[in-house]
């Protein structure tokens, strides 16, 4: 959040308030893929694979990821994992670039193929997630999603009951 607000502040002030539309739609994908999508990505591939295998958030909640093995990830993974992971938010990105840049002619044909991977994507997830306890991102990479425990700093798999 600190990041998106800090850009929108820059913007803001940059322009006095008054964003006008680019002329193309493809540029400010590519200015909103180089400012937001990649840094977070690799963001959370160097939290994930650093010494505490978490973002910010999964630390405050008790989450680290980790190999399949309970191994620290290693960053080529966490890289790869969060790529995916981040596909459907930056499709989601493309869509609305058309959208604000399409005027009366309305969206393109095409861009509705990646609204359904936008939409449908986290959605396959989520229900990935209630069925196998693993989002499809983390078999793809490798990865699993674990609850420390408080009392050696060690994880234990989510889908296992605690004691």
């Amino acid at each position: 959040m600190l990041w998106g607000g800090a850009l929108f502040t820059v913007v803001w002030l940059a322009t006095g308030g008054d964003v006008s539309r680019s002329a193309s739609p493809w540029k400010t994908q590519l200015v909103g893929l180089l400012l937001m999508t990649v840094p977070f990505t690799l963001y959370h591939a160097i939290c994930e694979s650093s010494r505490w295998r978490a973002s910010l958030g999964k630390r405050v909640c008790g989450l680290v990821v980790v190999r399949e093995t309970g191994e620290a990830l290693s960053f080529r993974a966490a890289l790869v994992r969060n790529a995916i992971k981040f596909i459907p938010w930056e499709l989601g990105h493309t869509v609305a670039h058309q959208a604000a840049c399409s005027g009366e002619r309305g969206l393109e044909p095409w861009t509705w193929g990646f609204a359904v991977v936008a939409f449908a994507g986290p959605l396959w997830w989520v229900v990935a997630i209630f069925r196998t306890g693993r989002a499809p991102y983390d078999r793809w990479s490798g990865a699993r999603v674990s609850r420390v425990r408080r009392d050696d700093d060690s994880s234990t798999d989510l889908r296992q009951p605690r004691n």
